[in-house]
């Protein structure tokens, strides 16, 4: 039996589509947590984005064969991107923040280290200048 396309289906289908802009943001918060945390080869970051391409792609081809009768419309994607505007600009921006002083928290840290173990060799050549060097 073939259903009838009616315009509340599709809106319904445009509306859970938003829905699939959570993940996708999540995933791109996630890659742009390890970015800010550790130090990235281009060719990563690379990598990191063809990943995140392909699991927005596929999450939405997914979500088309499974609610939408296997077919996927331009609408979509739009929704998908739309729910990953409407992420971005509300826990996004949250998150973001949290991430920015994170990222200062940490090159504090890496920096007192640094200076730790730098400061202790620049003493100990200092002392040894001083022991050659009545």
């Amino acid at each position: 039996m073939e259903t009838q396309l009616t315009v509340h289906t599709e809106l319904i289908r445009f509306l859970r589509s938003l829905l699939l802009g959570l993940p996708c943001g999540l995933l791109f918060d996630l890659f742009r947590t390890l970015r800010a945390l550790l130090p990235h080869h281009p060719a990563a970051v690379f990598l990191e984005d063809a990943v995140y391409t392909f699991f927005c792609c596929f999450i939405i081809q997914c979500y088309a064969w499974s609610f939408c009768d296997g077919v996927l419309r331009w609408m979509y994607a739009v929704g998908a991107m739309l729910g990953l505007i409407c992420y971005l600009l509300t826990a996004g921006k949250v998150w973001s923040r949290i991430l920015l002083r994170l990222h200062r928290t940490a090159c504090a840290i890496r920096q007192k280290i640094r200076s730790l173990f730098v400061g202790n060799h620049e003493n100990q050549e200092n002392r040894k200048n001083l022991d050659e060097n009545p």
